[in-house]
């Protein structure tokens, strides 16, 4: 009897055992996201200009309507990119194309820096209160409606 027991017992306790180390296997094996594939997540979809500043001075914009669209779909052969977007609406002076590609740089923690297709490095990061910042110098822009001279400079765009 005490033999059953104990067989019985030492059987669950290697059940109970090897559970616990297959459980700890972390065997889902390709279901891990690359850090590229979580930011463009997050970085996709339409966002709405909160404010932007040029040189640290509050923009002169004209139109309260701009907003910028970030899409793309992942490629694992080629996780930094590139991966698109677009601007709507009106902004005067503006440092954006109507639309282009961009790539990532480099990332770290929810932010991290862009390429866009024309040199331009982007550094972002998305707050707690899930707002998108964006920080980069524009040394030549000549976009539609930008006058270079008034468009060049240090821009933070901060977007909802």
């Amino acid at each position: 009897m005490k033999m059953k027991l104990l067989t019985r017992t030492l059987f669950l306790l290697t059940i109970a055992s090897l559970t616990l180390f297959f459980a700890n296997c972390g065997g889902g094996g390709g279901d891990e996201k690359t850090p590229q594939q979580v930011q463009l997540g997050k970085l996709s979809k339409t966002w709405v200009l909160g404010t932007a500043t040029l040189d640290g001075i509050s923009s002169p914009l004209i139109g309260s309507d701009f907003a910028l669209t970030i899409s793309g779909s992942f490629n694992s052969g080629s996780p930094d990119g590139p991966y698109n977007y677009s601007v709507t609406g009106t902004l005067t002076p503006s440092p954006w194309p109507a639309s282009g590609t961009w790539t990532f740089d480099s990332i770290s923690g929810d932010g991290g820096q862009i390429i866009r297709e024309d040199g331009v490095g982007i550094t972002y990061s998305i707050g707690t209160d899930g707002r998108l910042t964006l920080n980069f110098t524009c040394a030549a822009c000549d976009y539609a409606g930008a006058r270079t001279s008034q468009a060049n400079g240090d821009w933070v765009f901060i977007l909802d």
